[in-house]
């Protein structure tokens, strides 16, 4: 019996895809985005189906607290935001709105400046802050949770 040779890593010469990714989580009462720019509206359209799921983890009374981290880059086209737009206005309608969203963004990403924008985005339908730092991010959080008379809750294990 022979053995198959093992196939070569796969190398892109190619460019780089022109978009990034997205985690959706829910730990307890928060849940928890990752997001890894530039966007694209096929990224944005992901990512609305990746909260649809998590979602439905969420605790029945559907009080829960957002940390939303964005790495990588802000940098947008025109199509994603508003693909972006349309799916926090789709989640207010269906009742999945957080109690406040909490953007961790560290100074210097590409794209940064276009921040305000988007916080404006969530602003419309909950409150919004921004943190530098996981554990001030997480405590913002925690803050909120303990102000709607929820408990507060112990960051997830990295």
């Amino acid at each position: 019996m022979c053995a198959r040779p093992a196939l070569p890593h796969s190398h892109r010469a190619g460019p780089k895809p022109s978009f990034g990714r997205v985690r959706v989580g829910v730990y307890g009462r928060v849940m928890m985005s990752v997001a890894e720019g530039p966007f694209d509206a096929e990224l944005m359209a992901a990512t609305r189906r990746a909260i649809a799921l998590a979602g439905k983890r969420l605790p029945a009374d559907r009080r829960f607290g957002d940390l939303l981290e964005i790495r990588g880059s802000l940098q947008m086209d025109a199509d994603a935001l508003g693909a972006l737009r349309a799916s926090i206005d789709t989640f207010a309608s269906r009742g999945i709105v957080s109690l406040s969203t909490v953007f961790l963004v560290r100074p210097g990403i590409p794209g940064i400046e276009r921040l305000p924008a988007l916080m404006d985005i969530w602003r419309a339908s909950r409150p919004v802050r921004r943190a530098d730092s996981f554990e001030s991010a997480w405590a913002l959080v925690n803050a909120d949770l303990a102000a709607a008379g929820l408990p507060t809750q112990e960051p997830p294990r990295p």
